[in-house]
């Protein structure tokens, strides 16, 4: 077994490069960048996005379709008529693929070196579980798909906007939500949203990824909480984190919004600073806690206007020693 192990902030450059060797001597490392498409004129752009992000992060390309053939109103009831039906989907996908992956490909020439395999397959059954299972596989390195809305309405309809939801809740890799009719996505200015602190170290690895790669302006941004004692504690923290060992290795601004639903807030304040991507922490709590937790993301996912991108991690019941603990091994 070969392990890898990461060095200091400061020589990322170096690491990232040398990881990107590895990737290319050992094809059985290479992990997917996964597109979930109902062939809506979303999905096409999500597939763009994610086929140039493949590229840039050196990740194969995986589209995928998922259909429920009688819930769509098919009525293929037979399995002739069910085989008949899958292969035309094959087909639909194999012609959407091509348009829009081959073209950014064409675009990237020259720009960058590796071309990703690409590879596209029919799935049956419900989307959300079969994304949801998707994540968890251990090729998985993003999901890049249409957001809230965004459904093409076919196979069932409205399939794709009902699951946007859930699977940026509870997915296990990041997600990348592009919302409906939003045009073409260019990653200029990214904020980085948080409610404590200590979500900065769990999203910080996969976020400085993205940030290196796009090279967009960063900006931290949080809502403050209405205990102050709490805010300043917080306010702490970050100092900490982003004034400490592990200072960032990219120029950044922070803006500190005042109390209020959060929701509201972030909406406005990506309008007003023009965000092209929002990144936020998703919190993996168990259901008691996830139902009374008033700070969860589904109404942000529901109602920012702007791409987003969800980084799950899992919550501690201790956490006030995940800061001092992660300071102290320098991991940011």
């Amino acid at each position: 077994m070969i392990k890898i192990i990461a060095p200091e902030v400061h020589r990322l450059d170096l690491w990232e490069e040398a990881v990107k060797v590895f990737h290319r001597i050992n094809p059985f490392l290479m992990k997917n960048v996964v597109i979930p498409v109902d062939f809506s004129e979303t999905a096409a752009e999500a597939t763009r996005f994610g086929t140039h992000l493949a590229q840039l992060l050196n990740y194969n390309l995986s589209i995928v379709h998922i259909a429920d053939l009688i819930l769509s109103g098919s009525h293929s009831l037979t399995t002739p008529e069910q085989k008949r039906d899958e292969e035309k989907l094959v087909d639909q996908l194999a012609r959407f693929t091509h348009e829009n992956v081959d073209p950014v490909f064409l675009t990237n020439r020259g720009r960058t070196a590796f071309v990703p395999k690409v590879s596209y397959s029919v799935h049956s059954g419900m989307a959300a579980n079969e994304i949801l299972s998707i994540s968890k596989e251990a090729d998985t390195a993003l999901i890049v798909m249409g957001g809230v809305g965004a459904g093409a309405g076919i196979h069932p309809p409205g399939l794709y906007g009902s699951v946007a939801t859930p699977v940026a809740l509870r997915g296990n890799c990041p997600v990348i939500l592009i919302p409906k009719d939003y045009g073409s996505v260019t990653v200029e200015k990214l904020a980085i949203a948080f409610d404590d602190a200590d979500e900065i170290i769990r999203i910080g690895q996969f976020a400085r990824t993205i940030i290196q790669t796009l090279k967009p302006e960063v900006r931290y941004v949080h809502v403050s909480k209405t205990d102050w004692r709490a805010e300043l504690e917080n306010e702490d923290d970050f100092n900490d984190l982003t004034w400490g060992k592990g200072l960032p290795s990219y120029t950044y601004r922070s803006d500190l919004l005042p109390a209020g639903n959060v929701a509201k807030q972030l909406s406005q304040y990506v309008a007003d600073k023009q965000i092209d991507l929002l990144v936020l922490g998703g919190k993996h709590q168990g259901f008691w806690r996830r139902l009374f937790d008033k700070n969860n993301l589904k109404p942000i996912i529901q109602s920012v206007k702007v791409p987003m991108m969800v980084i799950p991690f899992t919550v501690d019941e201790d956490r006030s020693s995940n800061i001092g603990k992660a300071i102290a091994k320098n991991i940011y």
